[in-house]
């Protein structure tokens, strides 16, 4: 049975905002899937949270060393999805960006795009603590989103 890829095709782009957590890693393996049937490019969108890590920890040289261990995990998360698009044949724009995610996602993602974001992220305590990204984006966001779980 062929898929029906009308409702992709309509999209311009397909953004996969990450955090390295699981549901992260199957959001942006469905986005690649999506883009593949759909010949559509991703933009794989890793946020540091910055602001939120400074209120947390205060701005000193641990903070520092908090946002350079975020930054080279956020590499590595997004080399990955680059390395698989590659092998599907999917074009992956990578981009690493400081700010409050869901800020950033919504600002990323223009009316003609698809976001796709897994719903949990990286701890249950970072949910209860700050909120959910997922659903800040799910209720804001200006462009569609799938949820993946």
């Amino acid at each position: 049975m062929k898929k029906n890829t009308n409702e992709i095709k309509g999209f311009s782009r397909i953004i996969a905002a990450v955090d390295g957590s699981d549901g992260a890693r199957k959001a942006a393996q469905k986005a690649l899937l999506l883009a593949k049937e759909s010949e559509k490019k991703i933009v794989a969108l890793y946020v540091i949270d910055t602001p939120r890590l400074t209120d947390v920890i205060p701005a000193d040289s641990l903070s520092v060393e908090w946002e350079d261990l975020l930054t080279k995990q956020g590499k590595k998360v997004l080399n990955e999805i680059e390395k698989k698009g590659s092998t599907m044949g999917v074009i992956v724009e990578k981009k690493l960006v400081k700010g409050i995610p869901e800020e950033i996602i919504m600002k990323e993602a223009k009316k003609n795009d698809l976001i796709v974001m897994g719903c949990k992220g990286k701890s249950a305590i970072d949910r209860i603590l700050m909120g959910s990204v997922c659903e800040k984006v799910t209720r804001h966001a200006s462009s569609p989103v799938m949820v993946i779980r």
